[in-house]
């Protein structure tokens, strides 16, 4: 079963194209890797699997269901961005 299928999604900022008919499909239970120079795009692949940006066309699929302001979905994701900080806890 696919856990993830995103079919020919573009995603635009402007005149910027930051997807570009980006079609995936990752299997539950399996470790995937997303890899790439910077700009590719990783981060826009992310934030659109895990409802924090709109595909500007395509269709997105995380469990069955499009994933933008939905719990069912939401409750089973976390994405955690590289440059994204934490409260030290040692305060």
């Amino acid at each position: 079963m696919n856990v993830v299928r995103m079919s020919g999604v573009t995603k635009r900022y402007g005149d910027v194209t930051a997807l570009d008919g980006v079609s995936i499909e990752l299997a539950e239970n399996r470790i995937h890797g997303l890899l790439g120079r910077n700009g590719a795009g990783k981060t826009t692949v992310m934030q659109v699997l895990t409802g924090q940006a709109f595909a500007t066309s395509g269709t997105i699929e995380v469990f069955g269901e499009h994933p933008y302001e939905n719990a069912r979905v939401l409750n089973r994701v976390c994405f955690i961005k590289e440059s994204q900080r934490y409260p030290d806890a040692s305060r």
